[in-house]
């Protein structure tokens, strides 16, 4: 339970900066003011964010992996 509301958290933090990303292109293309600010918020929300994600299913993806003990012993 706790992993799906971690997955189900993560999905919408990263859409959401994804979402500020297009907001701040579309602000900038308009020539409205801080649209550089906010690509760049999203820029920096995206990367922190899927730098905490590849670490996790990095985690996950070690826990699983057999150890080179269980290879040599087949």
């Amino acid at each position: 339970m706790k992993n799906e509301n971690l997955n189900k958290l993560m999905t919408i933090l990263l859409a959401i900066s994804g979402a500020a990303i297009l907001v701040g292109a579309i602000f900038k293309l308009q020539h409205y003011p801080h649209g550089e600010s906010i690509i760049w918020g999203g820029f920096v929300a995206h990367f922190c964010l899927s730098s905490i994600e590849l670490n996790r299913l990095r985690k996950i993806i070690t826990k699983t992996e057999p150890t080179d003990y269980e290879h040599t012993n087949r």
